[in-house]
């Protein structure tokens, strides 16, 4: 398991910062599920995102994460980033 943050820029729909993963024992093969969820000054809002290894895999390859970060916290739409980077992904191979 691993945990990190994302912080919200001053700017609407950005990204001030992305903390580094802290995992509990480092992977040692690829990333199978990913679970993201907004954690806030009033606890978690209960909505969690489950991503495959697919799906990151095609979200860090186009280089989207910090957008799928930024739909996740200004309240948008992150699988509509996930599905665009799949797009990208199937173009490029």
């Amino acid at each position: 398991m691993g945990a990190f943050s994302v912080y919200p820029g001053e700017a609407p729909k950005s990204v001030a910062k992305v903390e580094e993963i802290v995992w509990n024992n480092p992977p040692q093969k690829d990333v199978s599920e990913g679970a993201f969820s907004v954690i806030g000054e009033m606890g978690m809002t209960g909505r969690v995102l489950v991503l495959n290894t697919y799906q990151w895999r095609a979200l860090t390859q186009a280089k989207l994460e910090s957008h799928f970060y930024a739909a996740i916290l200004w309240g948008l739409n992150p699988m509509k980033v996930v599905e665009d980077a799949q797009m990208i992904a199937k173009r490029g191979a």
